[in-house]
């Protein structure tokens, strides 16, 4: 952890001295731009959420192609972590940044915590609000499970024992990452797993094995709670359905809670008045109320009245003193 950390942070200092300045070296200019709009990383209860942001940069090396022209790299830096009320806007109750870059796993929720890749996604870590990360491990991948497959496609999800529950990796469709060790394996889809098939999203939640699956049927769609193997519940809609190639319709987004996706439109052709990602308990299988939605790129939620709730970068994100 220290060694990777510290690497990042000289050449962060090295970019540091730039800012501001025409020449680093003879050729080279660094510059700060505007901090991103923040997204949702996971909900921590049913009114606090945790947000995320980062500053981006842009690298010149000024004159170096062989028409003259600059060769300019951008990126980012400098995450942050918040926590807001997704229900009532009103002031964070906490914020803290990082000198160096890491990778949020959206979804994510234990003990106030979310989990993060650091920048080259061959490490994984913990933070945990009111903290600064923790336990950063290297991820060590057992054939054939081999890696990362990014943000739209990896799911990292609670699981038993402390673990941390893979979809969708590289070679493997369902893996545990053993939080001690840092080993990935491989979880079989036969035998004690084979009820895992098709799910849209699982976890570990309340000492059971959950398991979310779409429902695509004539003139009605929904989801399916699975626990430990057995079907217990079902939430439906009818005279609307989700086209047989719709994909991520369900995503756990933290705790207790889950996104379901509504179709546009209904089968008459009307809009349909749920359209878009709703929120909803996992357990039991039913709708949040009142009713709270979230835009397509988790960045602002909407209430039972159609009132925005939005935190900006400028005037509500900051870092909490003294706490």
């Amino acid at each position: 952890m220290k060694g990777g950390i510290k690497k990042f942070q000289v050449a962060l200092v090295a970019l540091l001295a730039c800012i501001g300045v025409w020449g680093c070296g003879n050729n080279t200019t660094f510059k700060w731009e505007d901090r991103s709009a923040p997204r949702v990383v996971s909900l921590v209860d049913d009114s606090l959420a945790l947000l995320y942001n980062r500053r981006s940069y842009k690298k010149c090396d000024e004159g170096v192609g062989p028409l003259g022209y600059d060769d300019c790299i951008e990126g980012g830096s400098n995450d942050g972590l918040y926590l807001a009320n997704y229900r009532k806007k009103q002031p964070i109750y906490w914020g803290d940044t990082l000198d160096y870059s890491v990778s949020f796993m959206r979804g994510f929720f234990r003990d106030s915590s979310v989990i993060f890749l650091m920048d080259d996604k061959r490490k994984f870590g913990f933070w945990k609000i009111g903290e600064k990360p923790t336990n950063v491990k290297s991820l060590k991948w057992v054939a054939p499970c081999n890696g990362y497959d990014g943000a739209k496609h990896t799911r990292f999800r609670p699981w038993k024992n402390g673990n941390v529950l893979l979809i969708g990796t590289k070679g493997c469709d369902y893996a545990v990452l053993d939080t001690s060790t840092g080993n990935v394996n491989q979880l079989t889809m036969d035998g004690e797993y084979a009820w895992l098939d098709e799910c849209e999203d699982a976890t570990y939640l309340d000492g059971d094995e959950i398991c979310l699956k779409a429902i695509y049927e004539d003139g009605r769609y929904g989801v399916r709670l699975y626990k430990n193997g057995r079907k217990t519940d079902s939430l439906v809609w009818e005279n609307a359905n989700w086209s047989i190639v719709s994909e991520d319709n369900v995503k756990i987004i933290g705790g207790k809670w889950f996104l379901l996706d509504h179709p546009t439109r209904l089968l008459d052709g009307k809009s349909n008045p749920l359209n878009g990602w709703n929120l909803n308990i996992i357990n039991p299988l039913n709708p949040v109320t009142p009713m709270i939605r979230m835009d397509k790129i988790y960045s602002s939620f909407i209430d039972s009245v159609g009132s925005e709730i939005k935190y900006d970068v400028d005037d509500d994100l900051y870092v909490v003193e003294g706490r």
